[in-house]
């Protein structure tokens, strides 16, 4: 049995998964070709090599003119069901639409027939999911395992503003899906990800005993901490007794063709289909789609189609999909907690590979600009505004410019969503005439603030913890110099009654 194995190295996105199958083998002609019966004239594919840390990996972004249309439901289905697909990728197809459209209509309380899909009806939609479908039917898979999802933290902005991660759709498109948390603190799968991911899914868990064919890469947007990919391997499986998914062995569902399909009908022929379904750099649910088409043979894992666990929200897409207008949708997952290679499962406490359970990962925007003739008395306001609008540290470094003129080098390091608010300040407050900015990736330990009592009043301590158990802690330094004006002592006495409490408290060093 010809099995292809999700390795969820730093997420998935319809991008990604596009490009690993690209990778692994897939001919960029064929996908063409057989993305052609869509009839679509608003997109084209662009695919290349790119490196994520030591791996080389390919990318496929999804061009979409500028005035392509942001569709409802009924006009995504429509297209699927009057396209020259095979039958059997369009019931694939038309299931993981309709599950989408429920996420988004559960999450807005609204009906299907009124739902709008936002950035997910758009065209790189509709084209990351049949391109997954036929992809996969091309390279004659039968059965998709996947790896536990790893889902990031934090916020991403939408066609209705702030939206948590992970984004609502994600989570309720892979319900009953294992996933695991992610030190990252960005989208690492995306909605359309997690549909893919969960409508293929035959399996989960580690990699199956197989013989191994074929390997591929599909590249992120993002350049992360860690590599920005997501894996495929292919290889050849014997017939596997064990019991699957929905109580069957693979063997029973091998014999007796039966799929899960949206209208719930068994198929009493064999299949030994490839479900191809594009994703979205979300966490995937890996739920396969299996419709029949008497001319071809299908071996695809049941689609689920359950309204509950369906919320698609609408938001930026980790995809990498360019539209040739000023925004491009990329749906790049970042990546899970940095395990061993091929490794998901937790790991034992105090290995190398848990090291990077001690901290938190988050992606955030340095801006930064060179100044040689503002009146020094300004800096200080300018600094006081940019941390009262949320910026997370503002620092001076003197500098010598072009013909040795004396300078500064005023940075700001913020969240990337305050980036716009922050650059406005700069310009406001400040003669700078330009203003450079990166992204970059922060380590940070996790802390814990505890508040112990000295003999001259109560004194914040932070403790940050370190991977082998230990800590390091220290005392909050605007409390104690408070209590030593107020006691009229040495601020150093304040530090050492508020050590000397922490230890006794158990807050170690």
């Amino acid at each position: 049995m010809k099995t292809l194995y999700f390795d969820c190295i730093a997420g998935a996105s319809g991008d990604m998964i596009l490009g690993a199958l690209v990778d692994a083998g897939l001919a960029v002609d064929t996908l063409r070709e057989r993305l052609g019966a869509l009839h679509l004239a608003d997109f084209d594919l662009k695919v290349y090599k790119v490196a994520k840390h030591a791996f080389t990996a390919t990318k496929v972004d999804v061009i979409v003119a500028d005035d392509a249309p942001e569709r409802h439901l009924a006009d995504i289905l429509h297209i699927v069901e009057a396209s020259d697909l095979a039958p059997s990728i369009k019931v694939q197809a038309v299931a993981i639409f309709n599950r989408m459209g429920e996420a988004e209509a559960g999450i807005h309380g609204t009906s299907l027939d009124h739902v709008h899909l936002h950035e997910l009806g758009g065209v790189d939609t509709i084209v990351d999911v049949v391109g997954a479908l036929v992809g996969l039917e091309a390279l004659g898979i039968e059965r998709v395992v996947v790896s536990p999802v790893p889902l990031g933290r934090g916020f991403i902005r939408g066609a209705h503003g702030q939206i948590p991660l992970p984004a609502p759709a994600t989570v309720a498109l892979l319900k009953g899906v294992p996933v695991v948390g992610s030190p990252l603190e960005m989208e690492t799968v995306t909605p359309t990800g997690a549909a893919l991911l969960s409508a293929l899914a035959t399996d989960y868990g580690p990699i199956p005993p197989m013989v191994l064919e074929a390997i591929g890469y599909g590249a992120g947007s993002r350049d992360l901490p860690i590599p920005n990919v997501l894996r495929v391997l292919i290889g050849e499986e014997e017939s596997r007794g064990a019991k699957g998914r929905g109580g069957k062995g693979a063997g029973e569902q091998e014999s007796h063709g039966i799929h899960s399909h949206p209208h719930d009908h068994v198929h009493p022929h064999p299949h030994s289909h490839v479900d191809d379904q594009p994703f979205h750099e979300h966490t995937h649910p890996h739920e396969h789609d299996h419709s029949h088409d008497p001319q071809v043979t299908h071996s695809v894992a049941p689609i689920q189609s359950s309204n509950d666990s369906l919320h698609n929200h609408s938001h930026p897409h980790d995809h990498s999909h360019t539209h040739e207008h000023p925004h491009t949708y990329e749906h790049d997952q970042p990546s899970l907690t940095p395990l061993p290679p091929g490794s998901h499962a937790p790991l034992p406490p105090g290995s190398p590979a848990s090291l990077p359970s001690c901290f938190d990962i988050t992606e955030l925007s340095v801006l930064e600009t060179n100044i040689d003739d503002l009146n020094p008395e300004i800096y200080e306001y300018v600094m006081d505004r940019l941390f009262q609008a949320g910026a997370l540290d503002v620092f001076f470094a003197p500098i010598q410019m072009k013909k040795n003129r004396p300078a500064t080098l005023l940075r700001v390091l913020c969240r990337p969503d305050d980036v716009e608010t922050m650059t406005a300040i700069l310009f406001s407050e400040t003669s700078t005439l330009g203003i450079r900015e990166q992204r970059v990736a922060r380590h940070a330990l996790r802390r814990e603030i505890h508040t112990v009592e000295t003999d001259y009043g109560p004194v914040h301590i932070k403790t940050a913890y370190l991977h082998d158990g230990h800590t390091k802690s220290a005392p909050e330094y605007a409390d104690c110099r408070h209590l030593a004006e107020q006691h009229g002592v040495p601020l150093q006495s304040v530090y050492q009654a508020a050590r000397h409490a922490a230890e006794h408290h158990g807050v170690r060093e």
